[in-house]
């Protein structure tokens, strides 16, 4: 696909909301910013962050994606940074210390941080603050559910967050009082992005039939990584109860993000429970054009998440006009309105028999699905997130 450009969004926001982005974006041309996170491959922050560069230097910000580097060991440590920020009790000995901070020095000699302004992403890249010569305004972009951390791992980091000159999260919730100033901005979807763009039926459909899945049988989805935090078990335990009251098939979709070690191993044991179930499909690193289809496809989009930063599946779902049944976890509330969008559900009875409804009833599938695609238009699109870094630029450079 050639790089996208901001006037490619002219027929989704308007001319109107195109120009007042150029206009907000002027006074930042010539500037520079750069990008820094764990991974350019798997997850929500990757796929942000490939839209946002591209967008940002369409309107003249000289914007760069910078990934750290590190061992098999410094991911395990990070992914016990991020299951501790969610509140799980993971140790955190002095070794473990020596070599996360061994790791972030290295790649603080290998990225060059000669830009106007920096935003890192998440917790793994947050310590480079502290081996850096900070030349300017320096951000903290969290993704995750960070309302009631681990302890002695919150205590660890917090030192180098409060370095940082503004902290910026996707709810209101998530606000640590770091003594910085703290921002709010929602993270979006691309509609443009292979995985969001539009599919004809016939491509839907053969996407489906070549990897084996029925078009003809209503399909429940999951779309996730192999996360226990996204509780792909429960998942099924929830298919099994409405696969006893109604036809469909469970298809679970997710990735291997190159940051995540633990996802082999729930890949694993998942695959152990399925083997039982013919209707149960699981679909790893199929691409995004598969992930549309199958979008697309389902009756229902199910989003089981225990705890979530947002959970961007959901509003893909929804762009799609596919309703939504997921806990209210995260930012899943501010996507899934209730009886308007999807069904929150904070039991696997209570999804199980949202499901049921939804699937005996396409007069109201079809009316959640089509609120639920205005409602990502009017708040979740990448135009207005791109907006909102927007107006956080300029509030520090100029």
């Amino acid at each position: 696909m050639a790089l996208k450009k901001l006037s490619d969004y002219q027929k989704i926001i308007g001319n109107p909301a195109i120009e007042s982005i150029r206009n907000s974006a002027a006074p930042l041309e010539g500037k520079s910013i750069t990008h820094v996170n764990a991974t350019s491959i798997g997850g929500g922050v990757a796929e942000i962050l490939n839209s946002l560069t591209i967008l940002m230097n369409d309107i003249g910000i000289h914007a760069e994606w910078d990934v750290i580097k590190g061992g098999q060991s410094f991911f395990n440590i990070t992914k016990g940074f991020h299951n501790a920020l969610q509140g799980q009790n993971v140790a955190l000995p002095e070794r473990k210390k020596k070599i996360f901070l061994e790791e972030t020095e290295r790649n603080s000699i290998l990225t060059r941080f000669h830009h106007d302004l920096v935003v890192i992403h998440d917790p793994q890249p947050a310590a480079l603050i502290n081996y850096s010569k900070k030349k300017q305004p320096w951000l903290w972009r969290c993704h995750i559910d960070i309302t009631s951390p681990h302890p002695v791992t919150w205590s660890f980091l917090e030192p180098f967050l409060k370095k940082y000159d503004g902290a910026i999260y996707s709810l209101d919730a998530y606000k640590k009082n770091l003594g910085i100033p703290e921002f709010i901005i929602p993270p979006s979807i691309d509609p443009l992005s292979l995985k969001n763009m539009p599919l004809t039926e016939s491509r839907v459909r053969k996407n489906l039939t070549k990897n084996n899945i029925d078009p003809d049988i209503p399909i429940i989805t999951q779309v996730s990584r192999f996360d226990k935090w996204k509780d792909p078990l429960g998942v099924i335990r929830i298919f099994e109860q409405v696969q006893k009251k109604t036809d469909c098939q469970l298809v679970l979709a997710g990735n291997m993000a190159s940051d995540d070690p633990e996802g082999p191993n729930i890949y694993k044991k998942l695959m152990k429970k399925i083997n039982a179930n013919s209707s149960i499909t699981t679909m790893l690193d199929q691409g995004d054009i598969f992930i549309n289809a199958l979008q697309r496809a389902s009756s229902v989009v199910l989003q089981n998440s225990i705890r979530e930063g947002f959970a961007l599946t959901v509003s893909e779902a929804l762009w799609k006009s596919t309703p939504v049944v997921a806990r209210p976890a995260g930012g899943i509330p501010l996507q899934v309105l209730q009886g308007k969008t999807g069904f929150l559900a904070s039991s696997e009875e209570q999804a199980a028999k949202r499901c049921i409804n939804l699937l005996k009833n396409e007069k109201l599938r079809t009316q959640l699905g089509q609120q639920g695609r205005e409602h990502v238009k009017k708040n979740f699109l990448i135009t207005r997130h791109l907006q909102d870094y927007i107006n956080l630029f300029r509030s520090h450079l100029t």
